[in-house]
């Protein structure tokens, strides 16, 4: 029988400047990341009820709505990019590891860093391309093309918000990278591949 007890990383103590968790600013820009994912959480509740409720009046009281598609899609988009930088946070997005993993401590963090400033500067330059078309939606008065006829900056506005917590994020955890433990690429923390390793056990 294989031992089925997977390895966790160790949970960095909050506190002081000198914690891994770094200065306030640091844990601000955390603190704003777990708000708009929890305003992800609420904005998936709120698309059941509103799907919920257009099936309701669509095929029982025969009287489908003309908001439902419009409110459930512009929140569909809202909780897709504010919850980007949580994921981050949390290490939650997609990565190849064939070629670094198992890596000594420098060479991890070195890697790890050189993600980060990817991500950040890819986010910085999203929200500068995307400010200018959000301001002249909101100037102009733009309006989707949908029976709503919702203001076009509301759509486009959560590009903009998520972008901006994703390089806050990014570049936060960049910050404090020499004051956590090294990061760890390799199946040690992958909890499905031990989930198979005990299976075949």
């Amino acid at each position: 029988m294989m031992d089925e007890h997977i390895p966790q990383r160790p949970e960095p103590p909050s506190g002081g400047s000198g914690s891994p968790d770094g200065p306030r600013a640091l844990r601000a820009v955390d603190s704003v990341s777990s708000i708009a994912a929890w305003g992800a959480d609420i904005a998936i509740v709120a698309i059941c009820c509103m799907v919920s409720y257009e099936a309701l009046a669509r095929y029982v009281l025969h009287a489908p709505t003309r908001w439902t598609a419009d409110v459930a899609t512009t929140l569909m988009l809202w909780l897709t990019f504010i919850a980007m930088a949580q994921s981050l946070r949390h290490r939650r997005m997609i990565r190849i590891t064939a070629l670094i993993a198992n890596r000594s401590p420098n060479v991890a963090r070195l890697v790890e860093l050189f993600s980060l400033v990817v991500i950040g500067g890819f986010s910085v330059m999203a929200v500068w391309l995307c400010w200018g078309e959000l301001i002249e939606s909101f100037e102009m008065g733009r309006r989707t093309a949908s029976m709503l006829q919702m203001p076009q900056w509301i759509v486009e506005a959560p590009v903009v918000v998520g972008y901006a917590l994703l390089a806050l994020q990014a570049f936060a955890d960049a910050a404090r990278l020499w004051m956590r433990p090294p990061p760890e690429f390799s199946h040690a923390e992958d909890p499905e591949f031990h989930e198979d390793e005990g299976q075949g056990a």
